[in-house]
């Protein structure tokens, strides 16, 4: 258990690794597109583009693991339970192994339905199925690699987080290079690359998980006891909040996917504008979402040690440098985006329809702090049901949105109806908050009251 009161620069400490270890995650689709661009044509990338999207709507549907499993061991942790805290990593890989286990068994169930969902030419979809039957022979050592990165971010070991994606891209990229443009093997070699690249990130977070359990002590006694570690109890509440969770993860799915759909309905410059201005968002979503990740260990310590006062801590703590980055972001988009896109964009549709929009895309960093703040706060205090019910009514207010500002005024409303998107979540979210701190508020008794002299 970490006893150290938080400081800013303990907060600075611990965000630097996530925020590299986010960036490695987008490397190894850009390490993707490059070896298929050299060796392939556009029927590969097609194929991978379509294959890539039936694989991640499973895979991220799943990364409740990670989060509730983050949640779940800060809290543990911040209460001195180190045997729950083990308990809870063994449980979230349980799940995570019968998860992954299933989509093998049915790998051939998923390509037939996705497919007949995202039709393609029969080319692409060829070699999309070829991508995805490859890549899903990876998904139990991917699942359980949020199980695994998600309880040692619940300990705060965000370095090895970083050397677990870090190893990841650097096997992956190096099996690309090799599987594809070595052995000429396509979009097949790809998923291949990216599944053995799984496995090895898999084998190299279980030693730091080892690393980690061994400062604890070792394996306490009490954590294979199978009565305790398939508690019904601890079982339920693992259950309802990943439930709950993977309904929010749907709920961001469906806005980012009708964000998309929305763009297209304004013209095939528009479309390809809002893709490259949702890149910057993404870029500084690394930043703000480091931060996050510290939020949720933190509050789920506080958590764990029913402190209002560490709460708050935690929140003031990690919101003040995502405030700073958010308007730091913002600032800079506005001012340097247009010179930006100029040198990286060479389509002249797409770059003035990107440059058109830049101050909606500029607003985001700074208005969708809130809801990064939030849902830091929330996931580490593993409090799904409010996650839930926040999410549905952000993507109902932004559905709502859409309809009401796009047909006036095209892909401008488009883009203010996806900034309402980030402050609806973070204003669910804050209208939740008050009833989370009394939730750390002991319950008076009948010794505590005073009596009535009057009585």
């Amino acid at each position: 258990m970490n006893s150290t009161p938080l400081t800013r620069m303990t907060v600075i400490n611990r965000a630097w690794p996530l925020i590299f270890a986010n960036a490695t995650i987008p490397l190894a689709g850009v390490v993707d597109t490059f070896v298929l661009g050299l060796a392939g044509d556009k029927t590969d990338l097609g194929g991978v583009a379509l294959g890539g999207s039936i694989f991640a709507v499973f895979f991220w549907s799943f990364y409740f693991l990670r989060m509730g499993t983050t949640g779940l061991t800060a809290q543990a942790d911040g209460a001195g339970e180190i045997a729950r805290s083990q308990r809870i990593l063994a449980r979230a890989l349980i799940i995570a192994t019968v998860l992954g286990l299933a989509m093998l068994l049915i790998r051939d169930v998923i390509a037939w339905g996705g497919f007949a969902i995202l039709q393609g030419e029969m080319d692409v979809e060829g070699k999309g199925e070829a991508y995805l039957l490859a890549r899903i022979w990876g998904s139990p050592a991917a699942l359980a690699g949020f199980a695994l990165s998600g309880w040692l971010i619940g300990l705060g070991r965000n370095s090895a987080t970083l050397a677990i994606y870090l190893a990841f891209s650097l096997v992956n990229i190096g099996l690309d290079l090799w599987f594809v443009l070595g052995l000429g093997m396509g979009p097949g070699g790809v998923g291949a690359a990216t599944a053995i690249a799984d496995w090895a990130a898999l084998v190299i977070g279980l030693g730091f998980v080892w690393h980690a359990i061994g400062k604890q002590g070792g394996v306490a006694n009490e954590t294979l006891d199978r009565g305790r570690l398939l508690d019904p109890t601890a079982m339920r509440e693992l259950f309802d909040v990943n439930f709950n969770l993977m309904i929010r993860t749907w709920c961001l799915i469906v806005g980012f996917t009708w964000f998309a759909n929305a763009g297209a309905r304004q013209g095939t410059a528009a479309l390809a504008g809002n893709h490259v201005l949702l890149q910057i968002v993404v870029l500084w979503a690394f930043v703000l979402d480091a931060f996050a990740f510290v939020t949720e260990t933190e509050a789920g310590r506080a958590f764990g040690r029913k402190s209002i006062t560490e709460l708050r801590r935690a929140v003031r703590l990690t919101a003040e440098p995502m405030i700073v980055s958010g308007l730091a972001f913002a600032v800079l988009t506005y001012l340097f985006g247009a010179q930006a896109l100029s040198a990286v964009v060479n389509d002249a549709e797409a770059r003035d329809a990107a440059i058109r929009y830049l101050p909606w895309c500029a607003a985001i960093p700074l208005l969708g702090v809130g809801a990064w703040l939030l849902d830091g706060v929330f996931i580490g205090t593993t409090s799904g049901k409010t996650l839930r019910d926040a999410g549905i009514i952000a993507v109902v207010i932004y559905l709502v949105a859409d309809f009401l500002l796009a047909s006036p005024f095209g892909n401008h409303g488009v883009w203010a109806a996806f900034v309402i998107f980030y402050v609806a979540r973070g204003g669910a979210l804050l209208a939740h908050y008050p009833s989370l701190e009394r939730r750390l508020q002991p319950v008076p008794t009948a010794s505590d009251i005073e009596p009535n002299p009057s009585a």
